[in-house]
């Protein structure tokens, strides 16, 4: 039994070629497909992370090294750019963007799961020509529609107000939460729904005890879309509330108006740690959902 079982090991193991042994020519060429996908990965990982290097190693520069030093790590370091932005009003527009952002992000939600699913679950006619008119309405570019929102702000009274802010986000955001939700519930099969009608659930109790929460991943992926295009919108903000941190100046506009100790001195210092303060929380949250961004992406792209 062992010389037959030799016998038939003996071509897989011991055959040559031109390179030496075959298997260990396999070996080689997946040992250096590994390596040369770990040093791509190591490229891309740097290349994505040079900014937020640089951003944090400025913010911490005292004085005017942040400006007229090129090297990054030359000091002095301190927090004093940070200091400096707490001394400011900066607690009020952090309050003020996440009021706006978290305002935007729950109409949006609620508004955007139930025109998603009426469009992908009730029997309309045209569905593709509604999905495709929501569509159209998030292609319409804004600045387009800053001068005429101005002037009917101004006459309502909306200007430097929460609400001045939350409603144009959530008219120019909820088109992509409706595409999104979209795909989910339309990807969720109908029978669940149908068994719940047979236990008795109305159509409503069907949608939010049952579609709702499968739909889950993708209601929480455009959640965290949401949030973060409201977080960082420059263009209405600094046309609807300029001014006033007290009542509506969001973080963005706040950053952009920092002045330095003297005239005409740019604020690098302080500009990068009010940066660096706005964004390592975006980057914890991404980091500590990143599995159901990547499954609310996703889930729905595949049927099977």
């Amino acid at each position: 039994m062992s010389a037959v079982a030799e016998e038939d090991v003996a071509p897989a193991t011991r055959d040559q070629g031109p390179d030496g042994p075959v298997i260990n020519s396999y070996a080689g060429r997946d040992r250096a497909r590994n390596i040369g996908r770990t040093a791509l990965l190591v490229v891309v990982i740097g290349w994505c992370m040079a900014p937020f290097v640089w951003l944090i190693m400025t913010s911490l520069k005292i004085g005017d090294r942040a400006l007229n030093s090129p090297n990054l790590f030359q000091g002095p370091f301190g927090i004093d750019n940070y200091v400096a932005v707490f001394s400011q009003t900066f607690h009020l527009n952090l309050r003020n963007s996440l009021v706006v952002a978290g305002s935007t992000t729950i109409l949006c939600v609620i508004v955007g799961s139930l025109a998603a699913y009426a469009i992908a679950r009730l029997p309309l006619r045209n569905k593709f020509a509604w999905l495709t008119g929501v569509l159209a309405v998030s292609l319409f570019p804004p600045v387009a529609l800053v001068p005429p929102l101005y002037e009917l702000w101004r006459s309502v009274g909306l200007l430097n107000t929460w609400e001045g802010l939350v409603i144009p986000y959530t008219a120019f955001t909820l088109p992509l939460t409706i595409f999104i939700l979209v795909t989910f519930f339309a990807a969720i099969p109908k029978e669940l729904e149908e068994a719940a009608k047979v236990d008795g659930a109305t159509p409503f109790q069907a949608f939010y005890k049952i579609i709702l929460p499968l739909a889950a991943p993708g209601v929480f992926a455009a959640a965290i879309i949401i949030f973060v295009s409201a977080w960082n919108e420059f263009l209405l903000a600094s046309t609807f509330a300029p001014r006033n941190a007290e009542v509506a100046q969001t973080v963005p506009v706040a950053i952009a108006t920092f002045t330095g100790a003297v005239e005409f001195q740019r604020p690098i210092g302080t500009i990068t740690a009010a940066c660096v303060v706005v964004t390592i929380p975006m980057i914890i949250m991404a980091l500590a959902f990143q599995r159901r961004i990547v499954a609310g992406l996703t889930t729905g792209a595949v049927k099977g």
